[in-house]
């Protein structure tokens, strides 16, 4: 878990998008998106991986998806 609930919520809130919106944005085009790797991705949207990076990407993240999507 993030220090910042705030965060933890946004990657709930980023999962639960992705879930219901493959065919738009999966977690290797996020990766590809950021420069990231699928892997690191991944475990920092489950908050396996709560390092600042990881914290960072996920505002990122849920930054892009808001302005793109309007999530």
């Amino acid at each position: 878990m993030f220090i910042h609930m705030e965060t933890n919520h946004k990657a709930e809130a980023i999962k639960a998008w992705m879930a219901n919106h493959k065919e738009l944005e999966t977690q290797g085009t996020i990766g590809q998106r950021f420069g990231k790797s699928t892997t690191f991705v991944n475990l920092s949207l489950n908050k396996r991986m709560t390092t600042k990076g990881a914290e960072a990407l996920v505002n990122e993240v849920y930054e892009y998806l808001v302005e793109k999507y309007g999530i």
